[in-house]
């Protein structure tokens, strides 16, 4: 089987470029492993942030559900190892869903 990497990283970069375009005041760390970029939200638990998302037809995990500490509550994870194309239709939902919580 070919090497995933190169197509992972992509991905990520393209997951990357579209959130910082879309959700500029969105903030993360490249991540060093894994499949999932977790992305602190300004000022808002993610819990509540997760359920406007899914009105808006993507569902991301919010960090209290990986983190009982409390430490992750405005972190949502978002997986990059869908194809490019779902990925820009998964920021642009997620974009959506931003702007009906903070205008609302």
């Amino acid at each position: 089987m070919a090497d995933q990497a190169p197509l992972a990283r992509q991905r990520l970069e393209h997951l990357a470029g579209l959130l910082a375009q879309a959700l500029p005041e969105w903030r993360w760390r490249w991540p060093d492993g894994g499949s999932a970029l977790w992305v602190a939200l300004p000022g808002v638990d993610a819990r509540v942030f997760a359920q406007v998302a899914l009105r808006h037809g993507v569902e991301v995990v919010p960090g209290a559900a990986m983190d009982p500490t409390g430490e992750h509550d405005n972190y949502v994870r978002i997986p990059y190892t869908f194809s490019p194309n779902t990925l820009t239709d998964l920021v642009r939902r997620l974009e959506s869903a931003w702007t009906e919580l903070v205008s609302g």
